[in-house]
């Protein structure tokens, strides 16, 4: 039986990969709401991976109203997240125990004037994450169940944390690279690098709608080349047979 499948994302190319691979693994075509970013991209949390934490954040607190009252009800919800993040953005990493910060429990990480100022002590990599696929992922995770306030337990709330990011996911489905999880920025590094990638045209470093739409589509073809190149999206497949129930 299909679900309704709430999604929140760092942007609209992201949504389209998500669907893509829940279809697949699935079996069925699903129906969804993109939750955040909103369709218009000018919401109130914006876009981007600081826009997944403020809807984190701010729905928490009426999480399963917001999920089971809205119509149509939600049956999955799945937030995602691009493991960049714990790469490359100190905000992530403020509340970690090796931070030294005075400013830390006075202010917000996403609104710390120390960082707008680029004056924040934090420095990178983190030594209390592993620097690898697993240690992205992991950080990551328990940062939005943090500020979710939900449990690893809930099979009805799937995080996922493509490394580096889902653009990662394209390029494993092509077969263009060993150890796709481990490079730094895959759609400027492998994908955008020339004119065409595998006969699609790539118009520059910016990522469109139509462009990723065709991409997607060797993805969904060749998903098993995927979760056997990336750990996070196999991991991401397993988190789904759990919330359909399948063996």
């Amino acid at each position: 039986m299909k679900k309704m499948i709430g999604i929140v994302g760092e942007g609209p190319t992201d949504y389209i990969v998500i669907k893509e691979a829940i279809d697949h693994i699935t079996g069925r075509k699903n129906d969804y709401r993109r939750l955040q970013p909103e369709p218009d991209m000018a919401g109130r949390f914006g876009n981007g991976w600081k826009g997944v934490w403020k809807w984190c954040e701010t729905i928490s607190e009426i999480l399963d109203q917001y999920l089971h009252e809205v119509t149509p009800g939600i049956d999955l919800l799945v937030i995602q997240m691009d493991a960049d993040v714990s790469r490359k953005e100190k905000e992530s990493h403020c509340l970690c125990g090796t931070t030294v910060c005075e400013s830390r429990e006075d202010s917000h990480p996403l609104q710390c004037e120390k960082v707008i100022k680029e004056l924040c002590p934090i420095v990178l990599p983190c030594r209390e994450h592993l620097q690898n696929s697993e240690g992205y992922r992991n950080h990551l995770e328990m940062l939005l169940r943090k500020y979710l306030r939900v449990s690893a337990d809930r099979s009805d709330i799937v995080i996922t944390v493509p490394c580096d990011s889902t653009d990662a996911w394209i390029v494993a489905a092509y077969r263009d690279c060993e150890n796709v999880e481990a490079v730094a920025d895959p759609w400027e590094n492998i994908i955008a690098r020339k004119k065409t990638y595998h006969g699609i045209r790539i118009p520059g470093t910016k990522k469109s709608i139509s462009v990723y739409s065709r991409l997607v589509r060797e993805v969904s073809k060749e998903w098993n080349a995927v979760t056997e190149q990336c750990d996070s999206a196999k991991c991401f497949e397993d988190n789904i047979k759990n919330a359909f129930g399948i063996c």
